[in-house]
Formats: C-alpha cells, structure tokens, sequence
C-alpha cells in the first residue's frame, strides 16, 4: 500500500500540534535534550553543506541564538533527526551542550525519508543530484509514480522526469553538478550526447571554456553531426538544419535529428524510458517547456 501521509501537507508537517480541547490547535512544547543524543535521519536527502552557508549560520546563532527549534523522533529509546541537520551541526560546531526540540510521532522509519524531503525540497536546500536521488528513492522505496510525486510536491511531471534522467550522467560530471561547476541547463545539453565518452568530452570542454547553456547545446550538436560525417563521409549538413535541432533539442531536452530531403523529410525524436517518452508528449501538447 503506498502511504500518502507526509508530502503536499507542506513544511507545518515537520511542526507538531495538539488539540487544546476547545478546537485550537497549538504547537507542541519546545524540549531542551543533549546534543549529542541525537542521531542523524539515515533517509536525509541532503549530502552537501557549503563551508560559506555553515559560518553564517554558525555567526547567526553564536549572535541570536537558535530560533527555530530542530524537529525529532524517538524510535526504541533514540532520538532520531527528522529536520533541521544544518542547525544541528552548526550547534555542535558552538559545542552547545543543549539544543531545542520538536518531537513528533511517526510510524515508522519509512517516514524520516518522507518528512526530510518535504524540509529540503520545499526550503530548495537540495542541489539537483540529492533532489534526483531523493525523487528515485520515492520511486522505488515507496512505489510512487512520477505524477504522484509532482502532484505532492507541487511541481509539474516534466520537472520530476528531468530531474531523474540527471542520474543517467557520468558520476564525473554529477560531482561537477553538485560543486556547481555546471548548471542543470548544462547537464540536460549533455545527455544529449550519443553516449558516455561524448558526454565526457562536451563536459571538459564546457567547463573548459566556460560555456553557456545554448552554447553547450550547439556543441553536442556539433559533435553527433561530427560523428555521423565520419562514418558516413556525407557532405556537410545544413547550417539552418543545424540551428532547427538545436531550436528542437532545447525545447524537447532530448536529442532531435532532422533528415530534410526536399520537399519534406523525417523528425526522429530520442527517448529514454516510457516516462520521457510521456514526458515529451506532454511538451508538444502544452507547448512549455521549464528552462532553468
């Protein structure tokens, strides 16, 4: 049975509440524990925390003080993180002895996975990688569809299916993703690529160059046309026909071959799986298209 319990409800989720009695519902009271018997949540989709976000939140709470408590669990007598690991570890970088908590019940640990995503994807805490592994982990963990997981996460299907096909990337050019090395615009210009050294090699040149997101999409453009020239010893292709892939391949975030032969000619459209074959249906018929 799948669960539907956590995600779509927002961040008041990770906030627990009690009922007064008189129909107002309050949040629970906040408990001071030892900082050091908290476990982290084994499920957290967030891997990375820059050095420059982690002094200024270590600065702001050395000034301020916590404000925002952090939100646990306690499953067979540990305390386990549900929300709130940059506050904690910031915490512990001030070797504060105490820290502030919300405890919330949950049913079981399937649910830390749920409620910690909600927390970063909704707060955007989450470089593209960690939010794709976090989408797949909803996937095959709980057995969602990527129409559930956009509707509860408030995000069009397109989004989740591009998001995942980033894991189809070299693990080279995922590192170089989460370092922000590159862009998501950059990582979808290079699975254009006809496979796992051409991806390689419009990477370097990428970050080589510093090129932009248009101009890495000529540039994988170039190198499958390059590719088919040398097999095939045909004359060299059409400028104009040239620019209409790239138009096409921006659009659709796939590879799109034209085979013009006058009067007419063929469209051959890449996919990679029955969902971005969906996904790219529902392009063509909505006519947008996200360009991050």
């Amino acid at each position: 049975m799948v669960k539907n319990k956590a995600l779509g409800r927002g961040l008041d989720v990770l906030i627990p509440t009690f009922n007064t009695g008189d129909g107002i519902q309050q949040e629970m009271p906040v408990k001071d524990i030892n900082i050091h018997s908290i476990k982290p949540n084994p499920y957290q989709p967030r891997r990375e925390f820059t050095r420059d976000e982690m002094l200024e939140l270590v600065q702001s709470i050395r000034e301020k003080g916590l404000i925002a408590p952090i939100t646990v669990t306690e499953i067979k007598g540990e305390y386990i993180l549900i929300a709130g690991e940059r506050r904690l570890r910031a915490c512990k970088q001030l070797k504060m002895d105490t820290i502030p908590v919300y405890f919330r019940d949950i049913e079981g640990e399937d649910e830390l996975l749920e409620l910690a995503l909600i927390e970063n994807v909704q707060r955007e805490n989450l470089n593209p990688i960690e939010e794709a592994m976090a989408y797949r982990a909803l996937v095959e963990r709980y057995g969602l569809s990527q129409e559930m997981i956009a509707e509860r996460i408030g995000k069009k299907r397109s989004t989740i299916t591009n998001s995942l096909r980033l894991l189809k990337l070299p693990q080279e050019i995922r590192e170089s993703l989460i370092s922000a090395e590159i862009t998501s615009g950059h990582a979808r210009a290079i699975l254009a690529a006809e496979n796992y050294s051409k991806m390689i090699k419009v990477w370097q040149q990428i970050v080589k160059k510093g090129l932009s997101v248009r101009e890495a999409e000529k540039l994988t453009q170039r190198s499958s046309a390059d590719t088919k020239r040398t097999a095939t010893t045909t004359v060299p292709r059409d400028p104009v026909i040239l620019k209409l892939e790239s138009a096409f391949q921006q659009a659709l975030g796939t590879k799109v071959r034209i085979k013009h032969r006058h009067p007419g000619g063929n469209i051959d459209i890449s996919y990679y799986s029955s969902e971005d074959l969906e996904r790219i249906l529902e392009i063509i018929e909505t006519g947008s298209h996200e360009i991050k």
